[in-house]
């Protein structure tokens, strides 16, 4: 049987898309890389198809951390213990969505030999990423931009699970008991994390929000007891598609990932990208500034993020809807599971 190795981890960003190819990807032995006890092992636990493999990894602190000291030695055991794990198994190809837990097995199969493919989300490269690019044989990306800065790269989009595009908004009216009432429906969140400025700012202004919305709020862990009849919370959703198809505005971070989905669905947005910091390269601002100048998406900074911006840029959004929705339509697609899942094909 042909075999595939996939990798990508730390954060939902780089799973998710890996978990968007496995449809395409049948009739072959897949195999991921990623860290022991990691969010990729806990969401590939869903797919006992797929044969998980933990690897040595550290994650790079932007800040001057002394933990960063361990990072040749761990690296250096995770690229031996991946180059092994290539010679037992032959993979066809590696296809790396990035992040500190995908490294040792991306240099890994530069070394071995084996095809590399990339796959960069966000408007500039990622350090992992970085690292190897120039060594794959192909670096896919989600931007145009990106892909002409390098002479391997290609402009594919982002692979996007396809149930997304099969939610029913009557689901959530099921489960949560947000019955229709003529008010638009408002999906706020910020990612697998959360986040705590926008969870901060819509609690302040719950009553007034709630008085122009319906509103579901998936939060994460943050310590709220509020509700109301036309208000839900939600620490984390794993029935997201429903979640799409009942939203008819968002307000949410600038995760690529996100901006991909809400772009091929062509749900109307209010984005606050996260700024950059110790935590952040600053790519979601740039990732919010490209999707801006299609006219896809509002974005509001988070300096000037309080209780009485959401409300007023939120409810601007009500009239802007259409044209945000015709913009979805006539920008470039987002949606590059196929274009990727084919590349890989012609390897394995």
């Amino acid at each position: 049987m042909k075999t595939i190795i996939l990798t990508g981890g730390g954060t939902a960003g780089h799973i998710a898309p890996n978990i968007a190819l496995l449809p395409y990807l049948r009739g072959y032995e897949v195999h991921y890389c990623g860290e022991k006890g990691g969010m990729e092992e806990k969401m590939l636990a869903a797919f006992p198809e797929v044969k998980f493999h933990a690897l040595p990894c550290i994650k790079f602190n932007r800040s001057l951390s002394p933990k960063n000291l361990k990072i040749p030695f761990v690296l250096m055991k995770g690229i031996s213990q991946a180059k092994k794990l290539i010679r037992d198994i032959s993979p066809g190809v590696v296809f790396t969505k990035g992040g500190y837990a995908a490294l040792p097995v991306a240099i890994a199969a530069c070394k071995k030999k084996v095809p590399l493919v990339v796959h960069e989300s966000d408007v500039s490269m990622g350090l992992s990423n970085r690292l190897v690019a120039k060594k794959a044989k192909w670096v896919c990306t989600s931007f145009p931009s990106l892909a002409e800065q390098y002479k391997n790269g290609m402009f594919t989009g982002t692979p996007i699970r396809r149930e997304l595009y099969g939610g029913k908004a009557e689901n959530i009216e099921r489960k949560l008991g947000l019955a229709k009432n003529g008010k638009p429906n408002l999906l706020v969140f910020g990612g697998s994390q959360g986040a705590k400025a926008i969870n901060t700012a819509l609690e302040t202004a719950l009553n007034e929000m709630r008085a122009y919305f319906n509103i579901l709020h998936i939060a994460g862990k943050h310590p709220f007891e509020g509700g109301a009849d036309n208000y839900r919370r939600l620490e984390f959703c794993d029935y997201m598609a429903d979640c799409y198809a009942w939203a008819d505005l968002v307000v949410c971070r600038a995760g690529a990932g996100t901006l991909a989905e809400i772009a091929a669905l062509r749900i109307p947005a209010l984005v606050i990208p996260l700024p950059k910091s110790d935590t952040s390269r600053g790519d979601q601002q740039q990732n919010a500034e490209y999707y801006r100048s299609l006219g896809v998406i509002q974005v509001l900074d988070q300096s000037e993020l309080t209780p009485g911006t959401l409300v007023a840029e939120a409810t601007a959004l009500i009239k802007k809807r259409p044209a945000l929705i015709e913009a979805s339509a006539n920008a470039p697609c987002p949606d590059g599971t196929r274009r990727i899942a084919e590349l890989l094909n012609s390897f394995v």
